[in-house]
């Protein structure tokens, strides 16, 4: 574990030295001064947007009716533990709320949790593909030796790969694939990912929902990326621009799933403007300037979901895990 969080330390340390090294301090504050701030109350509108429909989609998944109230609760404060706490340990927050708070069986919100991952992955690929109309890409895109398109497009087609063949092996087969997995862990979230999926067959309308809330999500977080880039002088702001942004940003941030994504998200971003045209102090300051909105996002709206239910981050975390194992 201690190996993993180096590593993981070391890989955000490199990424942000790779920012901040092309980044020139004049240019920097001067970005920042032309910058239309207007642009960034407009932009926590959408992402409040972005953030209702996650939580629409994640109550409705659930096969155990929960308020959209507590949902959203639920939602903001899992959503902030995994932009805080490393190696994803923070999608765990979610199933033991959601236990807590509703009485929702922990392996059946967390099989919601997958399947969330799996139309979010399915999302980023159809973007990786359709960038290709928009802006004529070389045969890679490199930040620190990693090559973000070839991540991005490998990973996120064996993702959904092999998220198809588990929904079909689960949920179809069922019991006899459940079985294949022992008496272990794995074996009960095998057994509630086919209980969530046999759930689902039963409302499909739940199913149809959930998939027109992922591309609303990411449609609304585009439009966020396109009003901020409009706020920027210099920089190109149409949708094809805002969408090749946008979908390198996430490749980056799976290829390099750094604590809270810093490092990794900026030198995506960065990365993706430069191939646009756009001078490397310029992108980088567009890269800190999107993260940073974005994180405090998460971070006001979970703290304060924190603060009125009266929790603890270190002890929810520490529970979660507790529950899982």
């Amino acid at each position: 574990m201690k190996l993993r969080v180096g590593i993981v330390l070391v890989v955000t340390l490199a990424c942000l030295a790779w920012v901040l090294k092309g980044l020139e301090y004049s240019v920097f504050v001067e970005s920042l001064s032309n910058f239309d701030w207007r642009a960034m109350g407009l932009a926590q509108a959408l992402y409040v947007g972005a953030h209702l429909l996650r939580a629409e989609r994640f109550r409705v998944l659930l096969p155990v009716t929960m308020s959209r109230r507590t949902t959203l609760s639920v939602l903001s404060v899992g959503y902030l533990a995994l932009h805080v706490i490393p190696l994803r340990f923070g999608e765990l927050v979610r199933p033991y709320l959601a236990r807590e708070r509703a009485g929702v069986p922990f392996g059946a919100s967390l099989a919601v949790v997958v399947m969330e991952r799996i139309l979010d992955v399915t999302m980023l690929l159809l973007m990786l593909f359709s960038v290709a109309w928009f802006v004529d890409l070389p045969s890679s895109i490199v930040v620190n030796g990693v090559d973000l398109l070839a991540v991005g497009q490998k990973g996120a087609g064996i993702a959904v790969g092999l998220g198809v063949l588990g929904l079909v092996a689960v949920g179809v087969v069922g019991e006899p694939v459940v079985r294949l997995f022992g008496k272990t862990p794995v074996e009960r979230l095998a057994r509630s990912f086919h209980d969530a999926i046999v759930g689902l067959r039963s409302r499909p309308s739940a199913g149809v929902q959930a998939l027109g809330h992922s591309v609303a999500i990411w449609s609304i977080t585009i439009l966020a990326v396109k009003v901020q880039l409009a706020a920027s002088p210099g920089l190109p702001s149409s949708f094809g621009a805002a969408l090749t942004t946008w979908t390198a940003t996430l490749a980056g941030m799976a290829a390099l799933p750094t604590p809270g994504f810093f490092g990794g998200f900026e030198a995506a971003c960065a990365a993706a403007l430069e191939l646009q045209g756009v001078g490397a102090s310029e992108a980088r300051t567009f890269g800190i300037l999107l993260h940073l909105g974005q994180f405090a996002f998460t971070a006001v709206v979970g703290f304060g979901f924190l603060m009125l239910e009266g929790l603890s981050l270190r002890d929810v975390v520490a529970k979660s895990q507790e529950a899982a194992s």
